[in-house]
Protein backbone atom coordinates (compact mmCIF):
# COMPACT_ATOMS: atom_id res chain seq x y z
CA UNK A 1 0.00 0.00 0.00
CA UNK A 2 2.83 2.43 0.82
CA UNK A 3 4.39 1.60 -2.52
CA UNK A 4 1.17 2.52 -4.35
CA UNK A 5 0.90 5.85 -2.56
CA UNK A 6 4.55 6.70 -3.26
CA UNK A 7 4.03 5.76 -6.90
CA UNK A 8 0.93 7.96 -7.09
CA UNK A 9 2.74 10.95 -5.60
CA UNK A 10 5.72 10.41 -7.92
CA UNK A 11 3.50 10.25 -10.97
CA UNK A 12 1.64 13.40 -9.92
CA UNK A 13 4.89 15.31 -9.43
CA UNK A 14 6.44 14.11 -12.71
CA UNK A 15 3.36 14.78 -14.82
CA UNK A 16 2.78 18.25 -13.49
CA UNK A 17 -0.49 17.53 -11.67
CA UNK A 18 0.79 19.44 -8.70
CA UNK A 19 0.23 22.71 -10.58
CA UNK A 20 -3.45 21.91 -11.12
CA UNK A 21 -3.25 20.82 -14.78
CA UNK A 22 -4.63 17.31 -15.17
CA UNK A 23 -4.70 15.66 -18.58
CA UNK A 24 -6.55 12.54 -19.69
CA UNK A 25 -3.75 10.08 -18.87
CA UNK A 26 -2.98 11.70 -15.56
CA UNK A 27 -6.66 11.46 -14.65
CA UNK A 28 -6.72 7.73 -15.56
CA UNK A 29 -3.64 7.07 -13.39
CA UNK A 30 -5.22 8.88 -10.46
CA UNK A 31 -8.52 7.03 -10.95
CA UNK A 32 -6.78 3.63 -11.08
CA UNK A 33 -4.72 4.46 -7.98
CA UNK A 34 -7.81 5.45 -6.03
CA UNK A 35 -9.55 2.21 -7.06
CA UNK A 36 -6.52 0.20 -5.94
CA UNK A 37 -6.40 1.93 -2.55
CA UNK A 38 -10.15 1.41 -2.05
CA UNK A 39 -9.80 -2.31 -2.86
CA UNK A 40 -7.00 -2.70 -0.35
CA UNK A 41 -9.23 -1.37 2.42
CA UNK A 42 -12.25 -3.42 1.30
CA UNK A 43 -10.45 -6.78 1.26
CA UNK A 44 -11.33 -8.91 4.27
CA UNK A 45 -8.40 -9.36 6.57
CA UNK A 46 -7.66 -12.81 7.90
CA UNK A 47 -7.95 -12.64 11.65
CA UNK A 48 -5.23 -14.46 13.55
CA UNK A 49 -6.19 -17.45 15.68
CA UNK A 50 -6.90 -16.43 19.26
CA UNK A 51 -4.09 -17.06 21.69
CA UNK A 52 -4.90 -19.61 24.37
CA UNK A 53 -4.60 -18.04 27.82
CA UNK A 54 -2.72 -20.24 30.28
CA UNK A 55 -3.79 -19.98 33.95
CA UNK A 56 -1.23 -19.77 36.76
CA UNK A 57 -0.10 -23.06 38.28
CA UNK A 58 -1.05 -23.45 41.95
CA UNK A 59 1.71 -24.23 44.43
CA UNK A 60 2.81 -27.86 44.27
CA UNK A 61 1.79 -30.16 47.13
CA UNK A 62 4.32 -31.99 49.30
CA UNK A 63 2.96 -35.43 48.36
CA UNK A 64 2.47 -36.07 44.67
CA UNK A 65 -0.55 -38.00 43.42
CA UNK A 66 0.32 -41.05 41.32
CA UNK A 67 -1.61 -40.88 38.03
CA UNK A 68 -1.87 -42.44 34.60
CA UNK A 69 -3.30 -40.90 31.44
CA UNK A 70 -5.22 -43.14 29.05
CA UNK A 71 -5.18 -42.23 25.37
CA UNK A 72 -7.66 -39.49 24.57
CA UNK A 73 -10.46 -40.44 22.19
CA UNK A 74 -10.38 -38.53 18.93
CA UNK A 75 -13.31 -37.70 16.66
CA UNK A 76 -12.60 -36.17 13.25
CA UNK A 77 -8.86 -35.97 13.94
CA UNK A 78 -6.21 -38.50 13.03
CA UNK A 79 -4.93 -41.19 15.36
CA UNK A 80 -1.46 -39.64 15.20
CA UNK A 81 -2.85 -36.25 16.30
CA UNK A 82 -4.80 -37.89 19.12
CA UNK A 83 -1.68 -39.71 20.30
CA UNK A 84 0.41 -36.52 20.13
CA UNK A 85 -2.18 -34.59 22.16
CA UNK A 86 -2.39 -37.42 24.73
CA UNK A 87 1.40 -37.45 25.11
CA UNK A 88 1.47 -33.67 25.45
CA UNK A 89 -1.18 -33.84 28.18
CA UNK A 90 1.00 -36.34 30.09
CA UNK A 91 4.00 -34.02 29.84
CA UNK A 92 2.01 -30.96 30.92
CA UNK A 93 0.51 -32.84 33.90
CA UNK A 94 4.02 -33.84 34.95
CA UNK A 95 5.23 -30.25 34.51
CA UNK A 96 2.63 -28.96 36.99
CA UNK A 97 4.63 -30.79 39.70
CA UNK A 98 1.37 -32.02 41.26
CA UNK A 99 1.55 -35.57 39.89
CA UNK A 100 3.80 -38.56 39.60
CA UNK A 101 2.90 -39.60 36.06
CA UNK A 102 3.25 -43.20 34.88
CA UNK A 103 5.03 -43.45 31.54
CA UNK A 104 2.87 -44.44 28.58
CA UNK A 105 5.23 -47.28 27.62
CA UNK A 106 5.07 -48.80 31.11
CA UNK A 107 1.29 -48.53 31.14
CA UNK A 108 1.07 -50.09 27.66
CA UNK A 109 3.27 -52.99 28.78
CA UNK A 110 1.03 -53.78 31.77
CA UNK A 111 -2.13 -53.43 29.67
CA UNK A 112 -0.76 -55.72 26.94
CA UNK A 113 0.21 -58.35 29.53
CA UNK A 114 -3.40 -58.38 30.72
CA UNK A 115 -4.76 -58.60 27.16
CA UNK A 116 -6.46 -55.19 27.25
CA UNK A 117 -6.32 -52.40 24.71
CA UNK A 118 -5.97 -48.83 25.84
CA UNK A 119 -7.37 -47.42 22.59
CA UNK A 120 -10.72 -49.17 23.10
CA UNK A 121 -11.06 -47.91 26.67
CA UNK A 122 -13.82 -45.30 26.63
CA UNK A 123 -15.79 -45.95 29.82
CA UNK A 124 -14.94 -44.96 33.37
CA UNK A 125 -15.02 -48.64 34.41
CA UNK A 126 -12.38 -49.52 31.82
CA UNK A 127 -10.21 -46.57 32.93
CA UNK A 128 -10.54 -47.66 36.58
CA UNK A 129 -9.51 -51.21 35.62
CA UNK A 130 -6.42 -49.87 33.87
CA UNK A 131 -5.66 -47.64 36.87
CA UNK A 132 -5.86 -50.62 39.21
CA UNK A 133 -3.56 -52.67 36.96
CA UNK A 134 -0.87 -50.00 36.83
CA UNK A 135 -1.21 -49.12 40.53
CA UNK A 136 -2.17 -45.46 40.43
CA UNK A 137 -4.45 -43.37 42.67
CA UNK A 138 -6.09 -41.43 39.84
CA UNK A 139 -6.51 -41.89 36.13
CA UNK A 140 -7.12 -39.22 33.53
CA UNK A 141 -9.11 -39.73 30.37
CA UNK A 142 -10.92 -37.55 27.89
CA UNK A 143 -11.53 -36.73 24.27
CA UNK A 144 -10.69 -34.34 21.47
CA UNK A 145 -13.45 -33.67 18.95
CA UNK A 146 -13.34 -31.53 15.84
CA UNK A 147 -16.51 -30.00 14.44
CA UNK A 148 -15.95 -27.64 11.53
CA UNK A 149 -12.94 -25.59 12.54
CA UNK A 150 -13.54 -25.92 16.28
CA UNK A 151 -11.81 -28.37 18.61
CA UNK A 152 -13.61 -29.46 21.77
CA UNK A 153 -11.20 -30.95 24.30
CA UNK A 154 -12.29 -32.49 27.58
CA UNK A 155 -10.51 -34.34 30.35
CA UNK A 156 -11.52 -35.83 33.68
CA UNK A 157 -9.78 -37.17 36.78
CA UNK A 158 -11.21 -40.42 38.09
CA UNK A 159 -10.48 -41.60 41.63
CA UNK A 160 -9.50 -45.29 41.39
CA UNK A 161 -10.62 -46.14 44.94
CA UNK A 162 -14.08 -44.56 44.77
CA UNK A 163 -14.69 -44.78 41.02
CA UNK A 164 -15.98 -41.21 41.02
CA UNK A 165 -15.02 -38.35 38.74
CA UNK A 166 -13.19 -35.80 40.90
CA UNK A 167 -12.77 -33.08 38.31
CA UNK A 168 -13.81 -32.52 34.74
CA UNK A 169 -12.71 -29.71 32.44
CA UNK A 170 -13.55 -28.82 28.88
CA UNK A 171 -12.09 -26.37 26.45
CA UNK A 172 -13.26 -25.21 23.02
CA UNK A 173 -10.83 -23.71 20.55
CA UNK A 174 -11.21 -22.48 16.97
CA UNK A 175 -7.86 -22.35 15.24
CA UNK A 176 -4.99 -24.57 14.14
CA UNK A 177 -4.45 -27.86 15.94
CA UNK A 178 -0.80 -27.05 16.59
CA UNK A 179 -1.87 -24.24 18.95
CA UNK A 180 -3.98 -26.82 20.79
CA UNK A 181 -0.86 -28.97 21.08
CA UNK A 182 1.42 -26.11 22.16
CA UNK A 183 -0.85 -24.36 24.65
CA UNK A 184 -4.23 -26.10 24.87
CA UNK A 185 -3.00 -29.23 26.64
CA UNK A 186 -1.12 -27.09 29.16
CA UNK A 187 -4.31 -25.14 29.89
CA UNK A 188 -6.24 -28.39 30.43
CA UNK A 189 -3.52 -29.83 32.69
CA UNK A 190 -3.48 -26.74 34.91
CA UNK A 191 -7.27 -26.53 35.07
CA UNK A 192 -7.39 -30.15 36.24
CA UNK A 193 -5.41 -29.24 39.38
CA UNK A 194 -7.23 -26.02 40.23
Amino acid sequence: MKGNIILLISVLLITGCSNGKVGYWEFKIIEKSIDTIENIFREPRETPAPKIVIPNIPKAPINLIKIAVVELRGNNISQAETKALSDKLRVELYNTQHFEVIEREMMDEVINEQGLQQSGCVSNECAIEIGQLVGVERIIGGSINKVGETFAASARIINIASGKIEKSVSFDYSGPIDELLKRGMKKIAIELIQ
